[in-house]
């Protein structure tokens, strides 16, 4: 009886991890993911450049967005500055980050204040360098081929390619729950099994 209600805790213990450790950061692509990074296209911005993002949010909530970037000379050097608007072009996010956090070719998080109900909503992301302090430029990755409902445009030159940015919502996420769930009792059983090997 005893052996039963301490698996039980266990067990309770054990689902409760890993309810939390599925309450992660969501991320979607608004780009085509079966395209191979090795084909993306570098596009370099000086301070002062603007590009415009269009895209469709596939969740109801957005708590910021990530994308993919690189520098020349130092990202401790320089500042971006973004805008969010929706499909009425009022804005609903916006802010200043240094890129000092930086790592090359990595996806950059721009976290804001929870949007609700974006679900199938279009919204406009405006980014602008808005501080360099050496000579170095941001640099940020065109996907191959437009999406649909998405437009790309650089220093007001509209881009066949859409930027490589996902968008960010904090929630829990089923998938990660049963890979975490699965490979616990995975671990589990084989404790136990060896544990009747080695008896």
């Amino acid at each position: 009886m005893k052996k039963k209600i301490g698996w039980s805790i266990f067990a309770l213990i054990l689902i409760a991890f890993t309810c939390l450790y599925a309450v992660v950061d969501k991320n979607h692509g608004i780009y085509d993911r079966e395209i191979d990074s090795s084909e993306y296209i570098s596009v370099e911005l000086a301070k002062g450049d603007t590009l415009i993002q269009s895209f469709v949010s596939e969740e109801d909530f957005l708590d910021g967005i990530n994308i993919k970037m690189s520098v020349t000379g130092e990202p401790a050097e320089k500042e971006v500055s973004y805008m969010l608007k929706d499909n009425e072009g009022q804005e609903v996010a916006s802010g200043k980050m240094s890129l000092e956090d930086l790592k090359a070719g990595k996806y950059f998080a721009l976290k804001f204040d929870r949007i609700s109900g974006c679900k199938d909503q279009e919204y406009t992301l405006e980014f602008t360098v808005s501080q360099s302090m050496d000579e170095g430029t941001v640099i940020v990755y065109d996907v191959p081929g437009a999406q649909d409902d998405s437009e790309f445009s650089v220093r007001g030159e509209k881009i066949d390619g859409t930027l490589a940015l996902r968008t960010i919502t904090h929630r829990f996420d089923v998938e990660t729950f049963v890979v975490t769930a699965v490979f616990a009792v995975y671990v589990i059983l084989f404790i136990k099994w060896l544990g009747k090997v080695f008896k």
